[in-house]
């Protein structure tokens, strides 16, 4: 899964016929893991109705489709989850998280 923030949306009048009806959202992911190229932004299909300003969770692969209620459907990404709170804990030792981009999220967190 990818921690990242909604920052548009994409509209297309001609698309394969399963993703009618459905939002795709671009996402630019805060930390990411090994990706087999470099990227900055990815694009997710919407399954729990988020917008642009708000920090997601999306889901790859398999699990990103099975959100979406399918298996058949080509689809690489998804949103699953709308964060409400992001609490992030140092510690000792251990690898220093890589905001892409440089710069770590701004949040109000008490």
């Amino acid at each position: 899964m990818i921690l990242g923030r909604v920052v548009g949306e994409v509209w297309a009048t001609k698309k394969h016929p399963a993703l009618e009806g459905r939002k795709l959202l671009v996402i630019a992911p805060y930390l990411w893991y090994a990706p087999s190229h470099e990227v900055a932004h990815l694009v997710a299909v919407d399954a729990v109705g988020a917008g642009v300003g708000e920090d997601v969770v999306v889901c790859m692969g398999d699990p990103a489709r099975r959100s979406l209620g399918t298996t058949s459907m080509p689809v690489e990404a998804a949103v699953c989850a709308i964060v409400d709170r992001l609490e992030l804990a140092a510690d000792r030792g251990a690898r220093p998280l890589t905001f892409i981009g440089g710069a770590p999220p701004e949040h109000d967190v008490p």
